[in-house]
This record gives structure tokens, sequence and C-alpha cells, in this order.
């Protein structure tokens, strides 16, 4: 039987930025959740759970049964001919019955947070990459070289993750050197026991261009290069050789220019594996976008951005993109469950499998209400350096489907 009383729950995994914290602490009433220990800004407002009746499934906006939401959005994907199912928020299981479903509609597969992912594919696929895991840049690196700005606004207990009290092997002279950013006072706290320095710089990929030469030794003609000067990109090259394991980080989806940056950062860990060791720890994979893309890898041997029709699939990055695809698609199939996040605007037919707090400037055509996976109900999800999937646990007696029943039950296969 659940406890209903007030009681702590603790070590909670959190699945909803890709850092996988899995020492949440939360307080549990009934069906209230409240943070009740140390959390990041994100984790505290996306856990957070009132009692509060749950909303109503509805058609156009007007309220209906939840067999009659099932029906509607059964009856407007036979009659699809290019749906594309997009967001994509959900954990793995609600992935696999996407998928399943696809394989009677077909239609376009794309997350709402590739962009970051698939510009560092760019890279991956040009040079391939030396890439570390958490773990090892919590245990081994001593040399952490931050690209573009400060990353807690979005991965709010990163450093905390990375540089603990104690770690195993780099010892506690480590440093952290921000190049075209500056830390927050988040990360300064994060960061306390570290020695920390920043410098401004106008063009990243030519700042690392400038210092894979430097660590490659060779002699640079000028006095600054993107914004940096020479004499303070060669001392970060002096650290960076110096160091017994490097590691260059970056968040491609806050940087324009994210390809080429994850390719200039892929070029100079291959420098620095001349003559020690380094690694590159790209940053992503909030709402599960890194679980889903494996999925897809296992289930048809392609990543996300990738078309299923006529029991064939192809991928195309560009044109499977949701804003491209959106120009093509009649039947738009939203998903996310980690967060309220309405669907981008369309023009045809629109089914929202959804957070039940989400909040349309248009009514979809259908809303299917659900419920969050480690809140409502268990699942797994993927941390964002895709070696380690993590188990969720439910908090609370679930009131909502999971995306995994909700499809199901669209697609008839659940009475």
């Amino acid at each position: 039987m659940a406890n209903t009383g007030k009681h702590i729950v603790e070590d909670v995994v959190c699945g909803f930025c890709g850092l996988g914290c899995d020492d949440l602490k939360v307080e549990v009433e009934g069906r209230e959740i409240r943070p009740a220990g140390s959390v990041c800004p994100e984790a505290a407002k996306l856990l957070w759970r009132m009692d509060v009746a749950d909303p109503l499934f509805s058609r156009l906006g007007s309220p209906c049964s939840a067999q009659e939401a099932f029906d509607e959005a059964r009856v407007i994907l036979n009659a699809a001919r290019t749906p594309l199912f997009a967001g994509l928020g959900t954990d793995v299981a609600g992935g696999q019955a996407l998928l399943d479903l696809a394989g009677g509609t077909g239609g376009v597969f794309d997350h709402a947070a590739s962009i970051g992912l698939f510009r560092n594919f760019t890279a991956t696929q040009r040079t391939g990459w030396l890439a570390t895991t958490l773990a090892e840049v919590r245990n081994r690196c001593d040399v952490l070289l931050v690209v573009g700005s400060d990353p807690t606004p979005n991965f709010g207990r990163l450093f905390e993750r990375l540089f603990p009290d104690s770690p195993l092997f780099a010892g506690e002279q480590r440093k952290v050197i921000f190049l075209g950013g500056t830390p927050g006072a988040r990360a300064s706290g994060q960061l306390a026991r570290a020695e920390v320095s920043s410098l401004p710089a106008t063009d990243l990929p030519e700042a690392l261009v400038a210092l894979t030469a430097l660590v490659g030794g060779r002699t640079l003609a000028g006095n600054s290069f993107g914004g940096v000067p020479l004499a303070d990109l060669a001392a970060v090259a002096a650290a960076l050789s110096a160091a017994r394991y490097a590691v260059v980080t970056w968040n491609g989806a806050e940087l324009g220019n994210g390809d080429l940056v994850a390719e200039r950062a892929t070029a100079l860990v291959d420098t620095l594996n001349i003559t020690t060791r380094a690694g590159v720890f790209p940053l992503g994979g909030r709402d599960n976008i890194i679980g889903l893309n494996q999925l897809m890898l296992w289930r048809l041997g392609y990543p996300l951005r990738t078309a299923i029709r006529g029991g064939a699939s192809e991928h195309d990055p560009a044109l499977y993109a949701t804003a491209q695809a959106l120009k093509d698609a009649d039947v738009l199939v939203w998903v996310s469950a980690f967060r309220p996040e309405p669907p981008p605007p369309f023009e045809g037919k629109t089914i929202v499998i959804g957070h039940a707090e989400t909040v349309f400037d248009k009514a979809p055509d259908v809303f299917i209400p659900v419920g969050t996976p480690g809140i409502d109900h268990a699942g797994t999800v993927f941390r964002m350096d895709s070696i380690v999937s993590l188990p969720l646990g439910a908090l609370r007696v679930a009131t909502l489907p999971s995306v995994a029943e909700a499809v199901r039950r669209i697609a008839g296969g659940v009475a």
C-alpha cells in the first residue's frame, strides 16, 4: 500500500537535465511533492507538485473522456500522410511505444533538444572524438576548459558533480578555465576549491584553433586570436599540456557556431593526447534525448531526425529537423512528459501527449495529459554521457497514464 502520510524519499533520481543526479531528497505527502534538500532550480521547479485535480482530456479544447481522446487521435493518425513525432520528452518505454506506433503510421522522429546533439554529431562524423564520462571528469580531470558561457543555468549542479571534495585520482589542485564566459554565483560557489580563471573571447573557434597550434608546439604570428591575447592563450595551452587529464566541455545548444566549436575542441583534445591524456565532455541531454537517440539506433540503425515510411527508414539531419519537417507534415504528434512545453505553431492537425500543466496558445485537436517519469511512474532515462541508464521511481500513485500507456491505447493495443 502506498504511503500517503508525510515522508521523505531519499536518493531520488532526476531525469530532467541529463546530469542524472541520483541523490535528491523530496518530501511526499499524499499527492504533494516538495524538494526537501539541495536541488538545482530546474529540478525544484519541475519536481514540485500540488494536490490538484488532473487536467481533462480534450478535443479542440472541449473536455472529453480518455477513450474519446484516444479514439480521436487514432482517427487523425490513420488519415495522416506525413505525421511528425516531435518533442519526444519521454522515458525509454514511451519512446519504444511511439516507434511501435510509427511502424504502422509512418512518420518523422525528432527531439525538441536535438539541435545541440546534431551540432556535436557534425564533429564526430568528420573526425570522430575522444569523449570522456562524468565519472572520469569527476575523479581524474585536473584541468577543465569550459568553452562558452557558464553552463550552470542549464545544468544547475554541474560543477558540484564534477568537482567533489575528494576525487579519487585528481588531487586537490584542480583548475577550471572559462573561455568566452565567466562563472556565475552558483558556479563560483561549486568551484570554491578549484583554481578558476576566465578569458573573454569574441571568436571561440578561432581561439580554439590557436590553442591547438600552441599545444602542438607551433609559433603563432599575431597578438591575439578570437579576441584572446596570445600570452593568455599560451598560458592556457601550457596548463592543458601540463595536465595529467585535461577535459574540454561546451554546450552545443547554446552556441550558434556549436558545430565549429565541437570540431575545434575535438582537434585540441586530439593534439593533447599526443603527450598527455584528454577528452571532450559535451553537455546536453535534457528530457532523455540521449535515451531516445539510443533507442533509435537500437531499433532502426539511425539516430533522431529519421523518417519511417513503408517499412524502411531514412535519416536526414536537415530535412527531418522539427522546424523543416513541420513544413511537410500534415499531423504533429507532440510529446512532452517532463515539462509543460507546448508544441510549436503548426497549421495541421495536432495531437499533444503532454505534461498536465501545459498551457496552449491554440487548443490542439487532441490533448492527452500524461504523468511524468520519475514522479508519477517508474521509467528509464539516459545520462548525458550516453553510457549510464538511470532507473526512475514513482513518488506517488499515478492518476494519469504514462506516455507508453497512452500511445498503446491510441494504437488500440490496450482496451
